[in-house]
């Protein structure tokens, strides 16, 4: 099995912005009223999916989107010549088809979730943003009401249970995570890094001619008066966009100057991890990950769904 790039749209995250993007994953899980006009999107099990309630996530990513890239983000296109709001449509209906095939399967499986279990989310996301005032702040900044978060809050731990159970019926073996580990060079090291990050590309040039070295890189962060922005990275693999960009891979290097969406950075790794424990951890969460979402492909696959775009 081999490691899985997440490539989508709704999945991304922005170091700057992880408090936000916390909220932002749960909200793929709002709950979807029926319409009773009949105007849906797709039939899941003979359940609708309304064009109403996906208008009203659409809407939420779209601007959510435009803040966090600028507002031509949506417009710009891939190599296959689609643009980036074609591909947040197409995947946020797959998502919504996903959510209904998720409960579908916790009712088969007799799996019945209480208000213990919203609770308990709803005080993880207080204590990462330090407390309920600051995520209420959040959560209405995001474009949910504060009547309908805990519906959000609710319809997340349905998804968390749906993994969860998966986990509990499937025998992970220590001996698969192994394998994988070892067949995935790019699992057995990790990288922390700094990124110094500038609007203009002049700036970011000149600052370069004065960054030779790791001492003068390291001078130039710590400058009390800035211009730019540094971002502190946590421990990532070498697949991680920006460093992937930056075509760094040794500690102490000062990248070039490089483009990161309409920003311009100089990058240099700090540390490496490569303790085989901790890396073995990872490589298990991403290795269930990956076989989960073989479950849920499967399920979605012998669903009967019905698209009506």
């Amino acid at each position: 099995m081999k490691i899985r790039k997440k490539k989508n749209l709704i999945a991304k995250t922005n170091r700057i912005f992880i408090c936000i993007t916390i909220l932002t994953l749960i909200l793929v899980g709002c709950r979807r009223k029926e319409n009773s006009d009949g105007d849906y999107l797709a039939l899941v099990n003979g359940r609708p999916i309304s064009s109403e309630s996906f208008s009203k996530e659409l809407k939420f990513y779209q601007n959510y989107y435009s803040k966090l890239y600028g507002e031509e983000y949506l417009d710009k296109k891939d190599k296959n010549g689609n643009t980036n709001d074609e591909i947040l449509r197409k995947e946020l209906l797959d998502s919504m088809i996903k959510d209904q095939v998720m409960v579908d399967d916790l009712k088969k499986n007799k799996v019945f979730l209480n208000d213990n279990d919203s609770s308990k989310l709803k005080s993880y996301l207080e204590g990462k943003i330090n407390d309920y005032d600051s995520l209420k702040a959040n959560v209405e900044a995001l474009g949910i009401s504060g009547n309908s978060f805990d519906e959000v809050i609710y319809n997340d731990s349905i998804r968390k249970a749906h993994y969860y159970m998966f986990l509990a019926k499937e025998n992970i073996k220590d001996s698969d995570v192994l394998e994988f580990y070892n067949k995935n060079k790019n699992l057995q090291k990790m990288y922390k890094y700094n990124a110094i990050i500038f609007d203009d590309e002049n700036e970011a040039k000149l600052a370069k001619e004065s960054i030779r070295n790791s001492s003068t890189f390291r001078k130039y962060i710590n400058n009390e008066i800035r211009d730019f922005s540094i971002i502190n990275s946590d421990f990532v693999y070498a697949e991680d966009e920006m460093l992937h960009l930056s075509k760094v891979k040794e500690k102490d290097k000062p990248s070039d100057v490089f483009k990161f969406h309409d920003k311009y950075v100089i990058l240099m790794i700090n540390s490496y991890n490569e303790n085989k424990n901790e890396l073995l951890i990872k490589a298990k969460d991403i290795y269930q990950k990956n076989i989960y979402l073989d479950y849920l492909n499967k399920l979605t696959k012998d669903s009967k769904i019905k698209l009506f775009v």
